[in-house]
Parts: structure tokens; C-alpha cells; sequence
């Protein structure tokens, strides 16, 4: 009897992956726990392992398609020749059939614009029964999108989403031949995706504030003089946010479907750039954690992100973000909120400016800070208070320290 092989759910977030790399071949035997692919989903290249055991008879995606649906057939084990007679409308039935047993499928009546089109693309399956998709006829006809030259690359010959992103349509067409074009992989569209939808759906606010960090500076020279974690202001920078989002426990909220969900944890996401687009690690319960220990944890999750091997639990949540683009020399910037989140810290490059010290002009290093807020959750008032105790702690960073449970003499 045949065994099916289904494309995960890596993440909560996840509703398809791309298949990066297959790690096992038709006639190869599998046992439960062997790694068999590398899937790539929207935030990382992660291992799957076989749940079952069995000889691979057959490999429905071949190594670069994306899109592929979390619980649909990737894999057959143990199938019969008489099973693949018609290579491609076995591949579709089976499909079809993955639909129908997960239950995808939903009236028409309960589609609407408030679904998302991937959610749409998905449910509506069963329906492709022409050349196109529904996804494909729709943009095609909101666009004016000519499709006579395009290939179709699902079942049948079908054209599907994959296609148009894929293929040179009247756009691209108007790009020059010796300009590279350039796929984009899962992680960048699902940033496109993502970005595009929260500015176009969350009504954003900003507030900026200005941070003298004279004493920042000189308390972490001392702490990294003393110590053999070496910690940066950015790691400082972590634990002051977490500690003010703690005294404002009305900024700790997210608004989902129409609630508002309090949290009761402070975990903070830190925005890291890869190669292949950005992805947010965790330092969760951040306010109760040492600055020794925050840069540990940051290193870790850090590296673990740049190699691809970070965790779902390790990048999904948090309950607010901290994006740093200092290093670059950036002034200040305002940064898009990382739903369910309700706000994120933009913060800018340390300048030093004349300033008023003790009724003296002095030179001074100070630093912009700017907060993204969601209104439908945050009012000004609210979001203020939390800049403005991140501003207190940094400007007096005393009390962070002393709040710190690596605290040592300084």
C-alpha cells in the first residue's frame, strides 16, 4: 500500500514552501527519521525528516518549484507502476485528493475580498479545470496581461501563479536584454507579500525622539572592560525597549480579527538582514534577562539565521521589534510594523552635535530614535509614554544596569 509524503507546516505562518533540494531519490529506501528534502519556506532552508518508512516511488515536484501547498503530496512511497500510468493527471488527481481529505476546499459564497489570494489560489483548486487558474484569469484580466506566450508549468499544462512571476510578460518585456532578471526565492516574495499587505492594511504613526547616550557609551566601555562577553548598544538597546514595554503594558497588544490580545511576556524581535532577505529572531522574556545574556542569546540566533537552522519557535512571535541600521550611518528612518506586533524602534546612527551640558556648550553624541505605531490599537498618548521611558533609560542607563541580572561592579 502507498504511502503519501506531505509538504509541512514548518511555521504557524506558513501556507506553502519551494522545494530547495531533494536528498533522496526514486528506488531509495526511507526510513522514519531520515532527512529527505530541504524546504524553503517564508523565513528560512529548513531539513524534513520521513514520518513513515518505505522504497520512494515517486517524486511529485522536481527541485526549485515553489509554491508548492503545505499538505500536499510531495512524495510517494511504496506506489505501484500502475499508479503513474499518466504521469500528470495522476500528479493532479492526487492533489485534488490532498485538497479534499485536508478539508481546503469552501464555499463559494464565503470567498470574498477580505481572504487572502493564496487562500483563495488554494481553496478554489478543485475548480482548475481549464488552462488557467483562477489566480491567473483574474490578474490576467485586472491587468491586461497577454498570456499566449506563456508556458504552463502545472498540471496538465496548466498556467498558475508560478508562471507569471516567472515568465517575461508585458512588463519584463520592456526590459533591455543585457539587464539581469532576477527570480526572486520564497523569503523575498513572502517580504513583498507581507510588507505590501501591512503598510496597504495597518495604519501606521510615527514618533521620533532624540537621546543624548553620553552615558550609554561610557557604561558599556566600562562593562566590556570588565567582562568577557563583550556586549554592543544594540544589545543595550534590547533590554532598555523590553524594560519600557514592560512599564507600558498597554503597548504589549496586538489586534487580531477585530480583539485586542494582551500579552503577558515582553519578547522583543530583532530585525537581521541575510543574503536572501530579513528574518526577526526572538529574545523572548527580554525584561527579566541580563545585557550579558541578551548578547549571548543574539549571537546564537544570529548565526543560526545566517546558516539557515533557526527554529519556528525562535522567529515567530514576539510582541514587539527593534531594527538597527546605525552601523550604516543612517540618521533616522521609519520602519514597517511586523504583524501581529503593534509597533517597532527604528534607530538611527549616534552623531555627535554641540549641546548644552551643565549651562556649558559641549560636544554631545546623540541618537534618534523612531517608534512605528499601529492606531488601531495605539493612540499617541500610549506609544509616547513607551519612546519616551526608552529615552529615560537609555539617557540614564544606571537603573538598566542595575535592572540587569548580570550586574556586576563597575
Amino acid at each position: 500500500m502507498s504511502t503519501k509524503i506531505y509538504m509541512p507546516a514548518l511555521s504557524p505562518t506558513m501556507t506553502e514552501g519551494s522545494i530547495n533540494k531533494w536528498l533522496i531519490k526514486v528506488g531509495d529506501q526511507v526510513k522514519a527519521g531520515d532527512v529527505i528534502a530541504e524546504i524553503e519556506t517564508d523565513k528560512a532552508t529548513m531539513e524534513v525528516e520521513s514520518v513513515d518508512e518505505g522504497v520512494v516511488t515517486k517524486l511529485l515536484f522536481k527541485e526549485g518549484d515553489s509554491a508548492v501547498a503545505v499538505n500536499s503530496t510531495i512524495a510517494i512511497l511504496d506506489g505501484s507502476d500502475e499508479e503513474f500510468e499518466n504521469d500528470n493527471v495522476k500528479k493532479d488527481e492526487i492533489l485534488k485528493n490532498d485538497y479534499k481529505s485536508k478539508e481546503v476546499v469552501i464555499k463559494k459564497e464565503k470567498l470574498d475580498d477580505s481572504l487572502p489570494k493564496d487562500k483563495i489560489i488554494q481553496n478554489n483548486y478543485l475548480a482548475q479545470k481549464t488552462i488557467l487558474s483562477p489566480y491567473v484569469r483574474n490578474v490576467a484580466k485586472k491587468e491586461g496581461i497577454n498570456l499566449e506566450n506563456i508556458s504552463g508549468s502545472g498540471p496538465n499544462g496548466r498556467i498558475i501563479k508560478r508562471d507569471l512571476e516567472n515568465n517575461n510578460n508585458e512588463f519584463l518585456s520592456t526590459i533591455k536584454t543585457d539587464n539581469k532578471i532576477i527570480i526572486p526565492n520564497s523569503i523575498r516574495k513572502i517580504i513583498a507579500k507581507k510588507t505590501t499587505f501591512t503598510k496597504q492594511t495597518v495604519p501606521h504613526f510615527y514618533l521620533s525622539i532624540e537621546s543624548n547616550v553620553d552615558k550609554l557609551i561610557e557604561m558599556r566601555k566600562r562593562i566590556n572592560s570588565t567582562s568577557d562577553i563583550k556586549v554592543s548598544l544594540n544589545d543595550i538597546f534590547i533590554k532598555a525597549l523590553a524594560l519600557a514595554q514592560k512599564a507600558n503594558p498597554l503597548t504589549n497588544v496586538s489586534w487580531i480579527e477585530g480583539k485586542i490580545i494582551q500579552y503577558r511576556s515582553v519578547d522583543v524581535s530583532i530585525a537581521v538582514a541575510l543574503k536572501e532577505g530579513l528574518i526577526t529572531p526572538i529574545i523572548k522574556d527580554a525584561d527579566s534577562k541580563g545585557i550579558k545574556k541578551i548578547s549571548k542569546e543574539i549571537k546564537e540566533l544570529v548565526d543560526k539565521a545566517n546558516k539557515g537552522k533557526l527554529l519556528p519557535d525562535e522567529y515567530t512571535g514576539g510582541t514587539i521589534s527593534i531594527s538597527n541600521l546605525g552601523m550604516f550611518g543612517i540618521d533616522e528612518f521609519s520602519a514597517i510594523i511586523n504583524p501581529p506586533q503593534s509597533s517597532i524602534l527604528a534607530i538611527g546612527s549616534i552623531k555627535s552635535v554641540p549641546g548644552f551640558v551643565n549651562g556649558e556648550i559641549k560636544e554631545i553624541n546623540v541618537l534618534k530614535s523612531t517608534l512605528s505605531a499601529d492606531h488601531r490599537v495605539l493612540d499617541g498618548v500610549v506609544a509616547g509614554k513607551l519612546l519616551k521611558d526608552f529615552n529615560d533609560i537609555i539617557e540614564e542607563p544606571f537603573n538598566l544596569w542595575l535592572m540587569s541580572e548580570d550586574m556586576e561592579i563597575i
